[in-house]
């Protein structure tokens, strides 16, 4: 009977039945700002390089510069384009008006695609914008580097940090053994290898979509892991600091 109650507790659900899951857009090809409410925002475009793998947050500190030096590096292309005279002319295409629906939302989770699978959670990003006054006003959305997971509207009520976190530990196991697997038979390909060698293994929304996970119902169950979570990080860094002060007091030692 224990079990059967432990069962009902839980939701087991594939990741296209639980997200609405889409790829990010080309930038080139798009405005880079939006009017919402009769107001023009800057919208920022997220790429790989904008993105910490360390804690899975957005490198605000870095963000103006790394879109500074990405404008900089495609206007030397487009002027190399045209001492070249080639056939290419971008000048005359009409850029895309960006769709408020692709904006980046707190609930979202970005999941980069090209090499080894990296997680982001949106949410751990917007609550650093407390820090980074000058992004009072931000707004963000994804480039083609990444997959995007929106939460449908059915399972908003979900704690979204449980949620995430539930994604973390599917990155760092099956997304990261499909990785490893994908790599192994890259390897072997000699063919492939010798004629692609900087080869980049690239993860499809069609390989993840069918993938279930396992969730707790109850929301007093997800809002206890997510606290447990936040203890254990925080049990962590205090042992990680505590080891830095020793390595300093036996250096002084030395």
């Amino acid at each position: 009977m224990l079990l059967l109650l432990l069962i009902d507790e839980k939701l087991t659900i594939t990741l296209e039945n639980l997200f609405h899951i889409s790829t990010g857009i080309l930038e080139e090809r798009h405005e880079r700002s939006i009017e919402i409410n009769n107001a023009k925002r800057k919208v920022w475009f997220l790429h790989m390089g904008d993105m910490r793998s360390s804690d899975g947050l957005i490198d605000f500190e870095n963000l103006e510069q790394n879109e500074a030096d990405l404008l900089e590096n495609r206007l030397r292309r487009e002027q190399r384009k045209k001492k070249l005279k080639t056939n290419q002319d971008d000048s005359g295409l009409e850029l895309i008006p960006i769709s408020e629906k692709k904006l980046i939302q707190p609930t979202d989770y970005l999941l980069c695609v090209r090499g080894v699978p990296t997680g982001y959670s949106m949410i751990r990003s917007m609550n650093e914008l407390k820090n980074h006054q000058q992004f009072q006003n931000f707004i963000s959305i994804a480039t083609h580097h990444f997959i995007v997971l929106k939460l449908r509207e059915n399972y908003s009520s979900m704690n979204i940090n449980y949620v995430h976190l539930i994604l973390d530990s599917l990155v760092r196991n099956e997304l990261f053994e499909m990785y490893k697997q994908k790599k192994i038979v890259l390897t072997k390909d000699k063919a492939n290898l010798n004629k692609y060698p900087q080869s980049v293994i690239i993860t499809g929304i069609k390989e993840i979509k069918d993938i279930k996970l396992t969730i707790l119902k109850k929301l007093e169950k997800q809002n206890e892991m997510v606290k447990l979570n936040e203890e254990i990080i925080e049990e962590t860094q205090k042992v990680k600091t505590k080891s830095l002060v020793y390595l300093r007091s036996l250096n002084k030692l030395s």
